[in-house]
């Protein structure tokens, strides 16, 4: 138990009340019904009614709940029971006034024996009647169901022109949808012939705008699962199940990441697979983000690091409760609370610190592969056991267009790319956040190829998820319904709707303060290989910058020398207490560092072309030094809008295709994009998918894979 905090006070229980409202059972109702007739007859008796008008208000009761019981259609023999319990009660109230009232030994001992027979009675009843109830209620749901089975079979006909049988309809717990399952014919039909006609049957259905359907495998090739959203959950919001934060998990089994619309969960193995995340701002990508590293924040085996250029925002929420603890700032609700770690064990927000952390991952995985080899053997798996006392690290990388924008931010692309081929087996995985997966945002193909998780929070286009997805995406219109839907495919499968849940960052406090006990440290093998780029993560001059402000309160330097694990640099040097300051949260960060190898860059460039006056290229006028050529043009900046152009051109191309020459005349006036580059272009629009080559040679031409010959 941890000595954390509550985030708010616990409220009194508020005081029990009887509730008037609430039904009968069978002991409350048999002495409602007794001393109801007891005190109705000892006011008759009082006022001398006569014994008639006792049994005339017996069998108007009679008839009355007769009649109520018809109207909620109960069984026979309930109306029955109950209107033998009123007759009962009447020829007894009409009995005692006639023989000097209710107040006599035989007229209470007889109204005894009555209700116990009765209330024995009314329990037999009462379930024969839930039993019967349950019996109608199913088999109106089965009528139900064959009306819905016979749409279903005449609409398949008439839409596709397939002859199916349905085999079962199943509502969905959400209520927000149903799976029709169907059996093809036999003869050769495929899945294909109701997956290409499922706009149709959305049209035919008449559904409401946002809704759609999809078409999953069933059991067998014939098989066929048919999933209906009828109801549009835009605006609507899941909660994050912070409760579940309580229970420890493991990155050995999968991690639920959405809640899909049958009411499942949809699950990711990031133990083995790498993801890829895409969507336009505004849907939730970073939402899901922080959604993920709670998840991944539960286990007790997993390091998160995360690298964001766009100042460190993916990360930051998670250190907030940490650092709140460790320079006891006044006024926070971690102030007194003991939180070891933050929620992230590392935060690259600067190219020069990716870097770091990335050259530091791969030399963990190389460095594993020889420290656990025995480990391995051991286990008779080709595959790093992982552990709490062996963790796996996963590597976030929010908004893939940062680490696209600049040759140095490229090369982290790279990075992640060789993080991705070589350190599966060594468990670090990586997961990629990108605006789009085309290839000006994400230069490296492998990166989208080698994902087998791959989750999509919106598109703008139809051809974004086919580019994600391939042919078994839906469209982009069917597929989301405002912000917090997703669309999740792993391992190849069928992508499938659903939607996530909404993480505060007062949630995200919460997690980094209830998990903080359970984060593991870095293996010894692993950091030795780190070094300081590891143990030194959290100085001032590396993350000072992640804080606009320094807090008032002086914190004490770390020892020199000291190693770190989870909780940083001088963690092993840390008093009884627990780790509490080793960050120099109080010194300004220190100016950074140039590169010096992007200093020898500049010199390593080719030198100016020199020509003869007589072979002066058309346009260059000696006289002027800015016409002259450098013989760089070839390294032109990759500047999406001549990318687009370049696109659109081989889009526009059609069947025929083109080549680098012609697309060079038609945008070096415009854009200055010379052949070297377009000749890249192409290359990597091969390589993606985008583009086929046809021809040899002189012959050889590029034609959009949207007049692709097989297309």
């Amino acid at each position: 138990m941890t000595d954390t905090k509550k985030s708010s006070k616990t409220k009194a229980p508020a005081p029990s009340r009887v509730d008037w409202q609430a039904g009968h059972g069978p002991l409350t109702g048999t002495l409602n019904g007794v001393a109801g007739a007891l005190t109705t007859t000892a006011l008759g008796h009082a006022a001398g009614l006569p014994a008639g008008w006792a049994l005339a208000a017996g069998a108007a009761g009679a008839l009355g709940t007769i009649g109520s019981g018809l109207r909620k259609r109960l069984t026979a023999a309930t109306l029955s029971f109950r209107g033998a319990c009123w007759m009962t009660a009447g020829g007894w109230s009409s009995w005692a006034l006639a023989h000097g009232g209710p107040w006599q030994w035989p007229e209470i001992g007889s109204l005894a024996v009555a209700g116990i027979a009765a209330g024995t009675l009314a329990v037999g009843f009462a379930a024969h009647e839930e039993v019967e109830q349950a019996k109608r209620q199913h088999l109106l749901l089965i009528g139900a169901r064959r009306q819905l089975a016979a749409e279903w079979t005449d609409r398949i006909k008439r839409v596709c022109s397939v002859d199916v049988t349905v085999l079962g309809i199943e509502h969905w717990p959400s209520g927000a949808g149903y799976t029709v399952e169907i059996e093809l014919p036999e003869g050769g039909t495929t899945r294909r012939a109701i997956t290409d006609r499922t706009e149709a049957l959305g049209s035919d259905l008449d559904l409401p705008d946002g809704c759609g359907l999809q078409t999953m495998p069933g059991v067998s090739r014939r098989r066929v699962l048919i999933q209906v959203t009828t109801k549009n959950l835009t605006g609507q919001e899941l909660p994050f199940p912070l409760d579940e934060m309580a229970e420890t998990t493991t990155v050995n089994n999968p991690i639920p990441i959405a809640l899909l619309s049958n009411g499942a969960r949809a699950e990711m193995d990031l133990r083995q697979a790498s993801t890829i995340v895409t969507g336009p701002t505004g849907t939730g990508k970073t939402n899901w983000l922080h959604s993920l590293i709670a998840r991944l924040d539960q286990t007790n085996d997993v390091l998160v690091w995360v690298i964001d250029l766009n100042g460190g925002s993916i990360g930051l929420p998670w250190l907030n409760a940490w650092r709140d603890a460790q320079i006891r700032r006044p006024g926070s609700r971690w102030a007194e609370a003991t939180i070891p770690v933050p929620g992230v064990d590392w935060v690259a927000s600067t190219p020069a610190e990716a870097k770091r952390m990335l050259d530091a991952a791969v030399r963990i995985a190389k460095h594993r592969k020889v420290a656990y080899q025995d480990a391995m053997r051991d286990a008779n798996d080709d595959k790093l056991p992982v552990g709490p006392t062996v963790p796996e690290i996963v590597i976030i990388l929010d908004e893939g267009a940062e680490a696209a924008a600049t040759r140095e931010a490229r090369a982290i692309l790279a990075g992640v790319s060789e993080v991705v081929r070589i350190a599966r087996a060594m468990a670090i995985r990586a997961v990629v956040s990108v605006l789009r997966v085309t290839q000006d945002v994400m230069p490296d193909p492998l990166v989208r190829k080698m994902a087998s998780n791959r989750l999509a929070t919106g598109a703008l286009e139809d051809s974004e998820l086919g580019h994600l997805f391939g042919w078994r995406a839906l469209r982009a219109e069917d597929s989301f319904s405002g912000p917090g839907s997703v669309l999740v495919g792993t391992e190849g499968k069928q992508p499938a709707k659903g939607r996530q849940w909404r993480i505060t960052p007062d949630m995200i406090e919460e997690i980094s303060a209830i998990t903080s006990h359970r984060r593991p440290n870095l293996d010894g093998p692993s950091l030795e290989a780190a070094g300081t780029d590891y143990t030194d993560r959290w100085l001032t001059e590396r993350c000072g910058h992640l804080w606009a402000t320094d807090p008032t309160a002086a914190m004490a330097a770390p020892a020199a020398g000291s190693t770190g694990s989870a909780g940083g640099p001088g963690r092993s040097a840390a008093p009884a207490g627990g780790w509490k300051a080793t960050a120099n949260w109080d010194q300004p960060a220190a100016a950074p560092v140039v590169d010096p190898e992007d200093l020898e860059s500049i010199w390593r460039l080719p030198d100016a072309v020199k020509l003869e006056p007589e072979q002066a290229p058309p346009g260059v006028d000696w006289s002027d030094p800015s016409t002259w050529a450098t013989g760089r043009e070839s390294a032109a900046p990759e500047t999406p809008g001549a990318k687009d152009a370049a696109l659109q051109l081989l889009h526009d191309a059609g069947p025929e295709g083109t080549g680098a020459s012609a697309m060079e005349r038609a945008l070096k006036d415009t854009f200055g994009t010379r052949r070297p580059v377009l000749q890249n272009w192409l290359k990597a629009w091969v390589e993606s998918g985008d583009a086929v080559r046809v021809g040899e040679g002189s012959k050889t031409r590029y034609v959009h894979r949207d007049h692709a010959p097989e297309a």
